[in-house]
């Protein structure tokens, strides 16, 4: 998923989908909370996949526990409604910041949901990183 919306949250604190990705996410979708303060919305048949693997790993491992209610506790599964909007809730509007201004981006495979003024100051955070990036981005197995 790639580009950038500035929709709004309803009065409901709904929030409309892109069109252009609403077909592919017209089934389940769950929002979670993630790092930078922001939220993700996935697919939710991508998001489980992705958490296959930590979900297979030993319980018995601390950290292993601790990320699976990280990501999980505050997480919703959502059906989009016939306009394409997903509630978002008052405990993910906290984590990220968020009022009824928004920013929406695609990032590969989810969109994220930002508070305006953190978005900015992250992008050009991301801007300053990588405009003369001359790196490796995926690491060697």
């Amino acid at each position: 998923m790639r580009g950038t919306w500035t929709p709004k949250l309803d009065d409901k604190f709904r929030l409309t989908l892109p069109a252009k990705y609403r077909e592919e996410l017209t089934e389940e979708v769950t929002v979670v909370c993630e790092q930078e303060r922001c939220l993700a919305i996935y697919a939710k048949p991508v998001l489980d996949a992705m958490m296959e693997p930590v979900n297979a790993a030993p319980s018995t491992l601390r950290d292993v526990r601790e990320y699976q209610r990280w990501t999980q506790y505050r997480a919703e599964d959502a059906n989009p409604d016939k306009q394409g909007r997903v509630t978002i809730t008052a405990t993910q509007r906290s984590w990220a910041g968020l009022d009824h201004e928004v920013i929406v981006i695609g990032a590969g495979n989810r969109l994220e949901v930002w508070d305006p003024a953190r978005w900015e100051a992250y992008a050009a955070s991301l801007d300053e990183k990588f405009a003369d990036f001359d790196g490796e981005i995926v690491p060697r197995s």
